[in-house]
């Protein structure tokens, strides 16, 4: 777990990531059915596409409503989370007392 900790930590320094992590206190929230990526490009004419892994096989979403209702769903990850430096504070606290 210290090496987990670590290198989330590591990965927060970095300028394209932005780590925050949901309280269990939180309880049950929209994200809980899986495991999902937004892929988003640089080029602005290309589409946000969600990308959704599953045991025997992989789905690209990119259907604008499909889309959008993860991006609803990150949104709400997002504020219901520690904002970035306070993930930092907690992660460093944790591995602290490891």
């Amino acid at each position: 777990m210290r090496g987990q900790l670590e290198r989330l930590l590591d990965a927060s320094k970095l300028p394209n990531v932005t780590l925050q992590v949901l309280p269990f206190a939180g309880g049950a929230h929209s994200a809980m059915v899986g495991a999902f990526s937004i892929l988003r490009f640089a080029d602005r004419e290309l589409p946000d596409v969600v990308y959704l892994e599953h045991l025997t096989n992989a789905v690209y979403l990119d259907k604008r409503a499909e889309v959008e209702r993860y991006l609803d769903v990150m949104e709400l990850l997002c504020v219901d989370s520690q904002p970035p430096a306070k993930t930092v504070e907690l992660l460093t606290r944790i591995l602290n007392q490891l």
